[in-house]
């Protein structure tokens, strides 16, 4: 464990398994007694676009339709068409761009769902994004708007704002904490109550107070969505939930929030989503039988005898024990070892396609992570020779091609 807490990451990104599909989600506020302003915001990947060259700099042009229905029948739509300029051929393939934004509407207070079509206009291929619920009658009835999942301390052109973590509506789960703001119409509430029902998380109740009150609405800064105000929408008072999020486990959860000067009460289904889930860890059998490089098989066995229901919860308890922050839900040690097993198991196939973690050079990786320094030369033999380099603690590992296939055989270390 020594190993893994201290090796070397460096397997993070441009990773298949990452949380790049087309997403959305909605936010609302009142704009008048009788209206509500709802923003449509959208995330789509760049690495679902096609960007063809033009000079030295390469474009996408996409267009994202919203349409709005009531009970199935048609109230609205609006558009927009979006050109995207990059000037590095890897931001076209790279799982960290996105483009983002919203498209607002404003309706009755009603409930309605919105479908998202994506076009991308260089091969006209159409993309559908999974379609949303807008409780818009009982929210506005209620006076407590859905929750926005935000992220703080980002700066925009000078100014701070509350960064909107625009993942349809999920809450990454992640070392990272990351709040709710809870907009309620009565801006002489003094409190809400917060109450979380997950099912692998015990249920807890808080009462909140920090709040501050402004005509809350969001605007794009350079790609990026923020919490920012607007004359065009109605005053709400703006409760804050912070420290909550790391305390959560993956999965759905209900949020249920009450004010204190009303019975009345809010449910709001959200979820706690890995983003960049390591492949191996998403089958819980699997992922307690890969525990064989650092685990004797007694430990393994033993583990394994659970009923494969409680497999899940079995691997947490058995990371929990390694858990560098035991006070939170996410267990870094337990992240690096699982994307280790997966850089391991692709990138060191050679070109017989074989498992990578069956290698001397998988096995290496996975135990002890990324090298400070690799060197690669040829013998007198020919044969191509890989050595690698660990500095704290100091280490060396020697690998031989003999065939010539990219299966580097260990013969010192």
């Amino acid at each position: 464990m020594f190993a893994i807490a201290y090796g070397q990451p460096g397997h993070r990104r441009n990773n298949p398994r990452l949380f790049h599909q087309l997403r959305s989600t909605v936010q609302v506020v009142p704009v008048s007694n009788s209206q509500l302003r709802i923003f449509y915001l959208y995330r789509i990947p760049y690495t679902s676009l096609v960007f063809e060259r033009e000079g030295d700099v390469f474009e996408a042009e996409v267009r994202i339709l919203a349409e709005v229905s009531e009970d199935d029948n048609f109230v609205t739509r609006d558009y927009k068409d979006i050109k995207i300029s990059v000037n590095d051929f890897d931001e076209t393939t790279s799982n960290d761009e996105f483009l983002q934004g919203f498209i607002t509407f404003d309706l009755s207070p009603e409930n309605y769902f919105i479908k998202g079509i994506v076009t991308d206009l260089n091969s006209t291929r159409e993309m559908e994004i999974i379609p949303v619920e807008i409780h818009g009658l009982e929210s506005f009835e209620k006076g407590i708007y859905r929750p926005i999942v935000i992220k703080s301390g980002t700066q925009c052109n000078g100014k701070n704002f509350p960064q909107i973590v625009n993942y349809g509506g999920s809450i990454p789960y992640s070392s990272d904490d990351y709040q709710l703001v809870i907009p309620v119409k009565d801006t002489t509430v003094e409190y809400v109550t917060i109450q979380i029902q997950n099912k692998n998380t015990e249920p807890f109740n808080k009462k909140i107070d920090e709040a501050y009150i402004t005509k809350i609405s969001i605007s794009n800064c350079k790609g990026k969505l923020f919490i920012d105000e607007s004359d065009e929408v109605e005053v709400t008072k703006n409760f804050v939930f912070r420290n909550f999020s790391r305390k959560l486990n993956e999965g759905p959860f209900l949020l249920t929030v009450k004010t204190d000067s009303s019975e009345e009460e809010m449910n709001y289904p959200l979820s706690v989503f890995w983003l960049d889930k390591p492949f191996s860890l998403r089958d819980p059998e699997s992922a307690i039988e890969l525990l064989k490089y650092i685990e004797d098989d007694s430990v393994i066995s033993n583990l394994l005898e659970a009923d494969e229901e409680d497999y899940p919860k079995v691997l947490r308890e058995f990371w929990k024990q390694y858990d560098p922050t035991p006070e939170t839900s996410f267990n870094e040690l337990m992240e690096e070892y699982y994307s280790r097993i997966d850089y391991a198991a692709l990138k060191f196939r050679g070109i017989t396609k074989k498992n990578g973690l069956s290698t001397d050079r998988g096995r290496i990786y996975v135990k002890f992570g990324k090298p400070d320094k690799v060197e690669r030369y040829s013998n007198d033999y020919g044969y191509m020779i890989e050595q690698w380099i660990y500095e704290n603690p100091e280490m060396k590992f020697i690998f031989v091609d003999k065939m010539g296939t990219g299966n580097f055989v260990l013969v010192e270390g």
